[in-house]
């Protein structure tokens, strides 16, 4: 196990190198933007960090979790829990303006809910487009009744 240990530590620090090295020109990329607003410079050169490091990382991070098994179902688990909040915030107006009619009171993008969570809510409420009642009861065929049972009630 110390082999694999060392292994996937050395390529995830291979790939930092990888990201660091290409967000030098990334960021040259981006002086117009730094001339125009330094607020919006230092935003962007914080995503395109992200994205770059999460398409290295993750995969690593994955492959090593199968490896030591540990708890693997749980991790499965909060991954998707995770990727569903984020899908949250970055599609959050397309959802908006296609799942949902303007009267729902449960818009998308909100930090820290679920896409299925929203489903759920604008389900109850009848706020759903028939595209949204569509998603959701796609979700149904994996997991019956889905977007209700995502139902976490804000605070």
């Amino acid at each position: 196990m110390k082999t694999v240990k060392v292994l996937f530590t050395t390529m995830a620090l291979l790939w930092l190198v990888v990201t660091v090295s290409f967000m030098i020109p990334v960021s040259l990329g981006l002086t117009p933007f730094l001339l125009i607003s330094k607020k919006y410079y230092g935003e962007w050169i914080l995503f395109f960090f992200a994205i770059i490091s999460a398409v290295g990382i993750y995969p690593l991070g994955f492959l090593y979790r199968i490896v030591k098994w540990k708890s693997f179902k749980s991790y499965l688990r909060k991954v998707s829990l995770n990727i569903d909040i984020a899908g949250n915030i970055v599609v959050g107006e397309l959802l908006n303006d296609n799942f949902i009619t303007d009267t729902s009171a449960h818009r998308f993008g909100v930090t820290q809910e679920t896409i299925s969570d929203n489903l759920g809510e604008n389900e109850r409420d009848e706020t759903l487009t028939s595209f949204g009642k569509r998603f959701s009861n796609l979700l149904s065929v994996f997991d019956f009744d889905h977007a209700r049972k995502s139902i976490v009630e804000d605070k």
